[in-house]
Order: structure tokens, then C-alpha cells, then sequence
């Protein structure tokens, strides 16, 4: 999901490139900042049924819940957020979701492990994803004497790694594109040395040195880097060293430390957050940058489409009537879409209807639709059929989110819920983030958070046949139909149902490969007959020229040509 992120009451200023005068050196070097929002509500959980009443308290702030047969709802005054637990009578103890409201961002669903501390008492721990932009600002002198500057924002990419021209005009800076436009000016304060800017709330940039931006450089304060087996963080994955997997470590080093080493402003570097990969069913690397780590979720973009797969397949193994023959006529009755459109259409990018994200005058795209509607089942099927179901490609958000539509449908789901109780539960992934719709319901087409090494489970999971550690989350029918082609794309790839298809080029020789893929860089990509599964994730977002270098040069020359047997 292309983000609505956060008003900005600013973008890039510019003007004509003018020489550096008395002052101007004062802004050279590296400026850095961020805006945090304040959660609402965080920290332990405690849910209680006293004498009947349910309450809920989240960090000491309590509420009284609404039960509603098995599903209890605690809402929380101001807007501060809302409490889901489903499932109060069942004989495993109930589960809870964390409703974060949108703030600056957007809408999740976070899933809370509870634990019985007594009769009818829980405990858990709300953890809501962080609502930060970091900025940070590189400013340094061109030949000519003008001063140049390049902005860094690891989440979100603002302003796409642009160079601008700098010009303080007394308590205001201006910046200039390389078309030599000016569009704003910010405040700025030369003897306080700070640079305001508005995200929502302020964000005031300040002189720092290169080992206080953690968001800026690469690594921070590491000699030359080592390979080092992954550690052991009790999620499930088994680590093992490269070396008895089959892979050179000293590739894979060589690897980590170009990342490491990489220039953050170069406008064409790969913008690399962490690199993770497993073989032959072990973990073998698990390196992160940036200011990433193990433990942070990362926005996957629309590489969390494939999920929607997985949960077709997930639904497809206890609900025999629904599969990618089946027709959307006959779910949404209420709709007058086309009655020939199918589950696997939508799968396929091929459903016909009027949409396509990549056509700025698509009435389909997911940017309209979000902008323009509260209700995005409705909007979808709402579309007109502008070609035969199944004939031609064309990237649809809309219609993947409809496949998660359907799945809630049919089995009487909330996808959350669904997502959780059916996938992620059985892959060993207690901590993640679905993006909600604004009717609160899941929103299937991209925008999960979901920490790297958990994202590769995916992978796994389809190399070893629908299985994760004895569970089995789809069969292994569904993974060789889901992964196998089911039509081409304008680029020359192909797609099966929810999955990329491409041939990889490693050293000679040519393999097959399919992934999950999102804007940025949100790679999780597998080759069958190596054995192996790699997910990347980095912050190249609105730059597809330079993201899909990684999985044409990144992933096969740095990891892929490592394998030596």
C-alpha cells in the first residue's frame, strides 16, 4: 500500500545554483532529526471478568469491555486505540489483537500473546509499531562553490535521494531541485544551527556526527566485519554455519561489509536494511543496517500481497468450495460485478476490471480508491469490466485485496484473526502488524509489518511442501499450482498466483526462482534447486531502477554465486 503518510507541509524547495558567500559554510556537513508521535497506549496488558464485567487495562489506563458472544471489544476513550479478544470460551484461552488507531500513519492489527494469571485473567503486553520519521541532511560544497544536499529517510524514502541546491536567505533556507525550481522554504536558524520541518509534528534537524546517525550511515562503530553465525532468538529457525550449508562465508562477508561500506547518498545505492538466508532448512545469515535490528518490524510493502496466497491455500484445505475457480459473483452477491471473474483472475493481475496501479489514469488505482472511499470491497466491485477476465496483466491492488475479501466471506473470518490463527501461528510468528481498512477489517494487498526473519519462514515453508516444523499450513498441491505459471508480464517475467516468477542469472547458469517483492527493495525470494531462501528488505522506495538490482545483482552475485555445492 502506497502510504498516506503524514501531512507534509513541506517537500524541496529550489532555485538557481548561486555561489557559496560568508555563513554558507556553516551548513556544511551531516544535519540529522526525528519526529516521534507519542503512542497513546502502551505496556502491559491485563484483561479481568469480574462478576460478569469485563475491563481492560493498558500501561494503568482502564476501560470497561463489550462482549459480544465469543468476541470481546475493549474500546479506549480518545481515539487512544482498542482492545480485540475472540475466542473467550475457547479451550486454548482467548486471543488478542491490539487495534492501533491510524494517528499520522495508518490503521494495524497487532496480535498479543496472552498468558492466564489467574481465574478469568490475562495478561500481555501491548507493543504498538512506533509512529518515527528520521531525517537526516548531507550537505556538501560542489566545485563551483554551491552548496549541495542530500536527504536520507530510511522508512519512507522522502524526496527519493534528490540533490538539492542549498540557499540560506536569513532565518529562511531554501533548496533547489536539479530542474532549478523552487517549491519551498524552510526556517532555519544559523546561529541555534537547527532546520525545521513539519511531518505531522516538528522535526528539527541539528548538526551530528557520522556515528550519531544511525539511520544514515550503513554501520556505525564496527571494525571490519566477520562472518558470524546467526543467533539463536527462539522463533523457530535453527542457525548453522554457512560453511556446512554449502555457502563460502567469506563471499557472504565480502557481501556485508560493501553493504557496510556503501555511500548513503550516492543517488544510486541500494539502500539495504537487512539481508537474512536460510539453507537447507538452517539460518545462515541474519545481518541488519541502518538502525535495523532482529527484532523491528519492517513495512513489506507489496511483497505482503503473497500472503493473501498463502491464506487462499491456508482457507482452501477446510473450505472445499473455495478455490481460484471460484467466482467473485457468487461471494459478494450482493455485487454486479462479472460473473466470469475468478479468485485466480485476481491472483493473476488479470481480472479485467479497470485497474491498474501503474496507469495514472486508472479509476482502479489503489491511491484512489484509498483516497476516495471508506468502503474498498465496494470500491473494487465496483469497477467497470474493460476486458476479458484472464487476458491481459495489469497490476491491481484492488483485486488482490478482494481475495481477502472472499477468504473473510466464506469462512466467516476476521482476516486478522484468520491470518493469525491459520499462518502465522503455525509458522512461529508472534509479532507482526496487518494493516486495517478503514472498516476495520484487514487489508490483504500489501502493507504488513513483519520482522525479516520471519518473513523468510514464508519461504521455507514452500520449499518444504506447505510445512513449517511438522504444521501444515497449505498442501503441497497448492504450493506447486501457486508457484507455477499462470501468465506473463509486460517485463518478460511471469507470475503464478500471488508469486513473481523470474530466471536468475548466477554464474553462468540459469534457475528458477519465485518470490514475494514490494516497493523499496522487500525481497523474500527462493531458488528450489539450491535449496534456498533469501529475503531483503531496504528503503529505495518510488525507485524501482535501483530496487530491482537486487535480485538482478545483489542477490545472485553477492549470495546466490556463494553456493559451492
Amino acid at each position: 500500500m502506497r502510504h498516506v503518510l503524514l501531512s507534509l507541509t513541506l517537500l524541496i524547495l529550489v532555485l538557481a545554483p548561486t555561489r557559496v558567500v560568508s555563513g554558507q559554510d556553516a551548513l556544511l556537513g551531516l544535519w540529522g532529526g526525528t519526529s516521534t508521535t507519542p503512542m497513546p497506549l502502551h505496556g502491559q496488558l491485563v484483561v479481568r471478568n469480574v462478576s460478569g464485567t469485563w475491563t481492560a487495562s493498558v500501561g494503568g489506563i482502564e476501560a470497561v469491555g463489550a462482549p459480544r458472544g465469543d468476541t470481546l471489544t475493549v474500546t479506549f476513550a480518545g481515539g487512544r486505540g482498542e482492545l480485540r479478544v475472540q475466542g473467550l470460551s475457547a479451550e486454548r484461552g482467548p486471543r488478542a489483537f491490539w487495534l492501533q488507531p491510524a494517528g499520522n500513519g495508518r490503521p494495524f492489527a497487532i496480535p498479543i500473546q496472552l498468558a492466564a494469571a489467574g481465574a478469568a485473567i490475562w495478561r500481555g503486553l501491548v507493543t504498538p509499531v512506533p509512529e518515527e520519521v528520521a531525517l537526516y541532511l548531507q550537505v556538501r560544497a560542489a566545485p563551483d562553490g554551491t552548496l549541495r544536499g542530500v536527504f536520507q529517510n530510511p522508512d519512507f524514502n522522502w524526496s527519493g535521494g534528490m540533490t538539492f541546491t542549498l540557499i540560506p536567505r536569513g532565518d529562511r533556507l531554501a533548496l533547489i531541485d536539479p530542474e532549478g525550481r523552487e517549491r519551498f522554504t524552510q526556517p532555519y536558524d544559523a546561529e541555534g544551527q537547527t532546520i525545521t520541518f513539519d511531518f505531522g509534528s516538528p522535526l528539527i534537524l541539528r548538526p551530528i556526527l557520522p556515528d550519531q546517525a544511525t539511520g544514515f550511515s550503513p554501520r556505525i562503530g564496527h571494525s571490519p566485519y566477520q562472518y558470524r553465525i546467526p543467533p539463536d532468538l527462539g522463533d523457530g529457525w535453527e542457525s548453522a554455519d554457512a560453511g556446512r550449508m554449502g555457502i563460502d562465508d567469506e563471499r557472504l562477508a565480502s557481501l556485508v561489509r560493501a553493504i557496510a561500506s556503501s555511500d548513503p547518498v550516492n543517488d544510486t545505492t541500494m539502500l539495504i536494511h537487512s539481508v537474512v538466508v536460510a539453507r537447507h532448512g538452517r539460518l545462515v545469515l541474519d545481518e541488519y543496517f541502518r538502525g535495523y535490528a532482529p527484532d523491528r518490524l519492517h513495512d513489506l510493502r507489496s511483497a505482503s500481497k503473497t500472503f493473501t496466497s498463502v491464506m487462499l491455500g491456508a482457507a482452501m484445505r477446510d473450505h472445499t468450495t473455495l478455490g481460484v475457480d471460484s467466482r467473485l459473483r457468487t461471494i459478494f452477491t450482493s455485487s454486479d460485478i462479472d460473473t466470469t471473474i475468478t479468485l485466480g483472475n485476481l491472483l493473476t493481475h488479470s481480472s479485467g476490471l479497470a485497474c491498474d496501479d501503474d496507469d495514472d489514469t486508472s479509476p482502479g488505482r489503489e491511491d484512489l480508491m484509498q483516497g476516495s472511499s471508506n468502503d474498498w470491497y465496494g470500491y473494487a466491485l465496483a469497477l467497470p469490466l474493460v476486458r476479458a477476465p484472464g487476458s491481459r496483466y495489469a497490476y491491481c491492488s484492488a483485486g488482490i485485496n478482494l481475495v481477502g475479501g472472499a477468504i473473510a466471506a466464506v469462512t466467516g473470518s476476521w482476516l486478522p484473526e484468520y491470518f493469525d490463527a491459520q499462518v502465522a501461528e503455525p509458522l512461529e510468528i508472534e509479532h507482526y502488524a496487518m494493516n486495517l481498512m478503514p472498516d476495520g477489517q484487514g487489508y490483504s494487498a500489501g502493507g504488513v509489518q513483519m520482522r525479516p526473519r520471519d518473513f523468510l519462514k514464508f519461504g521455507e515453508l514452500y520449499l518444504r511442501g506447505g510445512e513449517w516444523h511438522g504444521s501444515r499450513v497449505v498442501s503441497e498441491e497448492w504450493v506447486q499450482e501457486s508457484t507455477a505459471w499462470r501468465i506473463n508480464r509486460p517485463d518478460g517475467s511471469t507470475d503464478g498466483y500471488g508469486w513473481h516468477r523470474h530466471l536468475l542469472q548466477v554464474a553462468g547458469r540459469e534457475y528458477e526462482s519465485f518470490e514475494a517483492s514490494g516497493n523499496g527493495g522487500q525481497f523474500m525470494l527462493v531458488v528450489p534447486a539450491l535449496d534456498i531462501v533469501v529475503v531483503v528488505t531496504a528503503g529505495n522506495y518510488g525507485q524501482y531502477g535501483i530496487w530491482r538490482r537486487i535480485r538482478e545483482e545483489l542477490i545472485p552475485r553477492g549470495i546466490l554465486s556463494a553456493v559451492v555445492n
